[in-house]
């Protein structure tokens, strides 16, 4: 339900328009009273002198016709009074609205009856300016981000290059010195690969806001699927993934954008985990989210790091210098998808087991 930000202005009003009702009548009664009982003749005698005797006659012929009309007339007056006065109060707002768009910390001051209504405009003129500030930082950011993508694909691009024309023009490289030119060339287009699927994060945060397209996903079989896609690299640490989720639990959800949340933070267990660790999935329901934990073995997470681990591009200053560093996106893209699904995602660290809690509402809706 909306909030009544006029309910406290109405009864205002109200409240005027009966006291200036009532106030009027009075004074009219009283009038009538007093004039009708002491001076009566001398009234009658100046309405005569100033509007002549039939204006005059009429007038004691319909005293209380007269007196009915004159109080239409004041509660006539009373109505304009009170609707002047609405207007200028409601003037007032639209005139404190234009500060609502100014970036600065002047304040929106409305009447006291709209108070809640003042509240309100000024905490949306604050969340205007920190959502507009949060977009320029993450603009600059992902300007930031290519601007470093592009000058660190040159080098492993350079490498490559250079080490494929030594294979090439060598005719009697010695076979040790081929074998380490040829792992060199291997290692350094992993870390173009790398480089380049950072550029593709960038692209799918922009993905990430369109809209859902929702339907029954078996959470088994989709975890399966990604077991399977994620065994070449999980040998490469001899990792494991081992999913205990029931086979017939199913969520309502946009299945590849879902999918994609789960990529992400396996990458991460991946990436973060230790050697020769297993990566644990477990997935539970309750009667309103299917809650899903994904829980890796390796360094823990400072709470710090903890705080804004959802953020975009938090690793940027991080990301050259780091084996592991990506474009700090794939966390904040799984954050954004499952807002989007009016889920919650979280993180927790410690005692060297690092798990990332996924809550997916039943509903069908959004």
């Amino acid at each position: 339900m909306g909030k009544d930000y006029t309910r406290r202005f109405q009864t205002e009003i109200l409240k005027k328009h009966f006291m200036i009702a009532l106030i009027s009548i009075v004074i009219m009664l009283l009038f009538y009273f007093f004039v009708d009982n002491f001076y009566n003749g001398a009234v009658i005698n100046f309405i005569q002198d100033v509007f002549g005797w039939d204006f005059a006659s009429f007038i004691l012929r319909n005293q209380t016709a007269f007196v009915f009309i004159t109080i239409l007339v004041v509660l006539l007056l009373n109505s304009l009074i009170v609707e002047v006065y609405s207007i200028q109060k409601i003037s007032h707002v639209f005139s404190q609205m234009k500060i609502l768009f100014q970036k600065d910390d002047q304040r929106i001051v409305l009447d006291e009856s709209l108070q809640e209504l003042e509240d309100d405009f000024n905490e949306l003129k604050r969340e205007s300016i920190e959502n507009e500030k949060k977009a320029i930082k993450e603009a600059q950011h992902k300007v930031d981000m290519i601007a470093y993508l592009a000058h660190d694909i040159k080098t492993p691009l350079a490498s490559v290059i250079g080490y494929l024309c030594l294979l090439e023009e060598t005719e009697d490289l010695p076979e040790e010195l081929r074998h380490k030119y040829t792992h060199m060339t291997l290692e350094k287009a992993y870390r173009l690969e790398k480089l380049i699927n950072e550029f593709f994060d960038i692209a799918k945060l922009n993905q990430s806001y369109s809209p859902l397209h929702k339907e029954e996903v078996s959470l088994s079989y989709l975890l399966e699927q990604m077991k399977e896609e994620f065994y070449p690299i999980m040998s490469q640490k001899q990792q494991e993934i081992v999913i205990q989720v029931p086979e017939d639990m199913i969520i309502y959800a946009d299945s590849q954008k879902i999918a994609r949340v789960f990529n992400n933070i396996l990458k991460n267990a991946f990436y973060y985990g230790d050697e020769k660790t297993t990566i644990t999935i477990e997935a539970t329901e309750d009667n309103v989210y299917t809650h899903i934990l994904f829980r890796n073995i390796g360094q823990t997470i400072p709470k710090d790091k903890l705080n804004v681990i959802f953020e975009q591009f938090y690793r940027l200053d991080t990301a050259r210098s780091s084996s592991t560093g990506g474009s700090g996106l794939g966390l904040s893209i799984a954050k954004l998808i499952v807002e989007q699904h009016q889920g919650i995602i979280k993180a927790k660290s410690y005692d060297h087991v690092t798990t990332f809690e996924v809550f997916i509402p039943h509903t069908k809706a959004l």
